[in-house]
């Protein structure tokens, strides 16, 4: 069998990464390139022949899917496959389709945590300003957790630890989900809440929700416009789930005081405005960056493929 880690050096930013995709070389050949954003072009010649291919940060078109003759499986190196190519059209092409579990929430949630107490402390603004050798501290008037209200829009695995970080340092958590979760409320005191109060009465709010049709846009420019005066957004969740161009015709005028934004529509994003704003904080998708987790995402990853070669050994 030929595996080939289309987009992910896996010796890099992890843990003893040749340990861990021992067992596939010992079933075959294994490939490996640089995980930066690709060409189609590129990734098509990257996956020539392969059987299994790992895919991590570039999406797969159907053209692709298409060219690669003899593939029999993708391994997506996280959770939400379904937004990096079509999976239907790779099951009618009898290509297996797989994610992995939980790999990263604490990383994704200390990230969010540093995303907001940077955002509501200014941190950004003011080095950029130093690096300038400007000393002005204008504008500049940040806000303690200890006295916000923190609105947590999804309680899954990373939000949920989000609110209970945010709780044990002091901040009233209120939060919003289909499912509320008990232990939140019992051991944290987080407050459950509609969508609309919690955009209302949060000083920062935070997203943490997975992208489905159901939650396309469900963070909208008439939610947004709900927001406090002089209050932070922070999405490190999906950009699909939030209306990047009100979102930045607010933050344009003042309305929300500052965004800190980790995931972007495209990734390398088309139109970087958003990003280039002055009362932005923009990272390329990085939240889960550790080598905790991406350790943990490799282990699985390669799991997930020895028990698909296994299946497939044993149907022959």
């Amino acid at each position: 069998m030929k595996f080939v880690f289309i987009d992910q050096d896996y010796r890099m930013n992890v843990s003893g990464g040749e340990k861990i995709v021992a067992p596939l070389m010992a079933l075959g050949e294994v490939e490996h390139y640089d995980d930066i954003p690709c060409p189609q072009n590129v990734l098509l010649e990257r996956g020539r022949g392969a059987d299994v291919i790992f895919i991590k940060i570039n999406q797969l078109s159907n053209e692709l899917i298409d060219r690669w003759t003899g593939l029999r499986l993708v391994q997506f190196m996280g959770i939400g496959y379904s937004n990096y190519l079509d999976v239907d059209y790779c099951v009618s092409k009898g290509i297996e389709v797989r994610g992995i579990g939980e790999y990263g929430s604490n990383s994704v949630a200390e990230y969010a945590i540093a995303f907001i107490m940077c955002a509501a402390r200014r941190i950004a603004i003011a080095d950029r300003r130093m690096k300038q050798k400007i000393w002005d501290t204008g504008g500049l008037l940040g806000a303690e957790l200890a006295s916000s209200v923190v609105g947590i829009v999804g309680t899954g695995a990373i939000g949920g630890l989000v609110a209970q970080k945010l709780s044990l340092l002091g901040a009233e958590v209120l939060a919003c989900d289909i499912s509320p979760k008990q232990e939140l409320i019992d051991t944290y005191g987080i407050k459950y809440a509609d969508i609309e109060t919690l955009m209302k009465e949060s000083d920062v709010v935070s997203v943490h929700l997975k992208h489905s049709p159901d939650t396309e846009k469900i963070i909208s420019g008439r939610l947004l416009g709900m927001m406090k005066p002089g209050s932070f957004f922070v999405n490190i969740g999906r950009a699909q789930t939030v209306d990047y161009a009100a979102l930045k015709e607010l933050l344009g005028s003042g309305r929300i005081r500052g965004a800190a934004i980790d995931v972007h529509y495209g990734e390398p994003p088309s139109d970087w405005s958003l990003a280039l704003m002055d009362n932005v904080i923009a990272t390329p998708h990085m939240g889960y960056f550790t080598e905790a987790s991406n350790t943990n995402m490799l282990r699985l990853s390669v799991e997930s493929v020895l028990e698909f070669a296994g299946s497939m050994s044993e149907n022959k």
